[in-house]
């Protein structure tokens, strides 16, 4: 048996999507650990598996596999790439859809432009909580103009995240301050630790590392945190283009006064369409 798939690729991350409301199969864990070998299979990061819902109120269901087949947690990338799928095969004839996740049903909109809005929860500032980038680190640098914080924004969303605010991303030197945090174990392994470059009030660029794993440059959580830090701290307003200091990745993130949500809205690409025997 053949089935059609479409690679996508979206702030990042590359999937592989399935649709499985106008073709039928069962998926093993086994088959999916053999697509996701980028020698000999397809190659992603994520399945993604369209299905019919079980609940009414949805248009469909999205279910989430990493390489090694086990089902994961969605992720705003993810939802992304099915719904501008689902828009351009027209599987759903609208532009505002409910989509079945995991643990959760959401209302997505796929705009005219092809990029896709989700909602996620708000992050939660931890005021309470201070941490300090280490003074061995402080001292030494050359060009202490650059830091423009000496002390971390703490949020919680899905882990821990360290955010502050530097002058000059191509400058700051931040693969030295994360050495210096890892010996330091000064904060949790997985934290991440953004350092954030306003451009003007509209406009953010970022760098972000994950204490213990190292640089991200696709989709994270972590973007969602430096945004609402930087908007609750006043230095952007409450809607902001975040780029990644690479150049590769963008997204949007929207969080109104008195929201509940952060709306992030980033784009989705079709890279091709293929047929794999099942």
């Amino acid at each position: 048996m053949l089935l059609r798939f479409t690679k996508m690729h979206g702030l990042g991350n590359d999937l592989m999507v399935l649709d499985l409301i106008s073709q039928h199969a069962y998926i093993q864990p086994q088959q999916m650990r053999a697509w996701s070998d980028r020698q000999t299979g397809v190659g992603f990061r994520r399945l993604a598996l369209i299905e019919v819902p079980q609940h009414p109120d949805a248009d469909f269901s999205c279910r989430m596999f990493d390489e090694q087949g086990a089902e994961v947690d969605w992720l705003a990338s993810d939802v992304c790439c099915v719904a501008r799928l689902v828009a351009d095969k027209r599987l759903i004839s609208k532009a505002q859809m409910r989509v079945e996740l995991r643990h959760a049903a959401i209302d997505v909109q796929v705009h005219a432009d092809g990029s896709v809005s989700v909602p996620l929860n708000l992050p939660e500032i931890m005021t309470e909580q201070v941490a300090f980038l280490p003074n061995s680190f402080i001292q030494q640098q050359t060009q202490p103009h650059l830091l423009l914080d000496t002390s971390f924004k703490m949020l919680s969303m899905h882990g821990l995240h360290a955010v502050f605010r530097v002058a000059d991303l191509a400058q700051f030197p931040i693969a030295e301050l994360v050495r210096h945090l890892e010996r330091q174990a000064s904060l949790p392994r997985g934290t991440t630790v953004s350092a954030v470059q306003v451009q003007d009030r509209n406009n953010l660029s970022a760098q972000i590392w994950q204490l213990g794993c190292g640089a991200i440059d696709s989709f994270h959580y972590s973007l969602c945190a430096l945004a609402v830090a930087a908007i609750a701290q006043n230095w952007v307003n409450r809607q902001v283009h975040i780029e990644f200091a690479n150049g590769k990745s963008r997204a949007w993130l929207q969080w109104l006064e008195n929201d509940q949500y952060v709306h992030f809205t980033g784009s989705a690409t079709r890279v091709y369409e293929g047929q794999i025997r099942l």
